[in-house]
């Protein structure tokens, strides 16, 4: 009766803490953000067995920084750092495996992943394509997200600002020279799913 109790008080608790995010870019406080690692994911999907499945990893390690301007957003900059060695596939023998090899993710020579914003276009209310830059085993080529505004509120239990995202992209592996097993039924094409929270600094 008591574990019962409990249960209904943490529930009453953060139920009692919930926040509605205005979903409005322009009510957003402006200036730096830091990415809340606790809250975001960054996975990818390629084709495997020629359609067969969508292979899916993520990567566990990274950080991104986020200069918000609310009244003209195509004037924010984001930037991204991806630890290479942070491949997660559930198979730790396979993640070294997609780190070592050369014309995969070859880690050990280019142990960080970069993307940095180049220009913003809002697309609607909530929607804006952020055209950038990223760089993959030392290889620069652009790139473009599609990014949703999902909102943003004082978070009473962080008690911050915070921004909520969600971001697609597609690239092709083998323009970053990252071609190993195209003989095998691997897709060419990476599908990026991002979610993140920034947390006003």
């Amino acid at each position: 009766m008591r574990i019962a109790l409990s249960f209904i008080g943490i529930l009453f608790l953060f139920s009692a803490c919930a926040v509605t995010p205005d979903v409005s870019p322009a009510s957003a406080p402006r200036g730096a953000y830091r990415l809340d690692p606790k809250h975001a994911s960054l996975i990818l999907r390629l084709s495997h067995g020629s359609g067969l499945s969508q292979f899916t990893a993520r990567f566990d390690n990274f950080d991104a920084a986020l200069d918000f301007d609310p009244m003209a957003p195509e004037k924010s900059r984001l930037s991204v750092v991806i630890e290479t060695s942070s491949i997660n596939t559930g198979m730790a023998g396979f993640d070294q495996k997609l780190v070592g090899t050369k014309n995969l993710l070859d880690g050990k020579a280019h142990p960080k992943i970069l993307f940095t914003s180049t220009d913003i276009a809002l697309t609607g209310p909530q929607d804006a394509e952020v055209k950038g830059v990223l760089t993959l085993r030392g290889v620069t080529q652009p790139i473009t997200l599609n990014v949703h505004f999902n909102g943003q509120a004082r978070d009473p239990l962080r008690r911050v600002q915070v921004l909520g995202f969600s971001a697609k992209a597609e690239f092709s592996r083998s323009a970053f020279g990252a071609d190993a097993w195209s003989n095998f039924g691997v897709g060419d094409r990476v599908s990026v799913h991002i979610e993140a929270e920034f947390l006003k600094t």
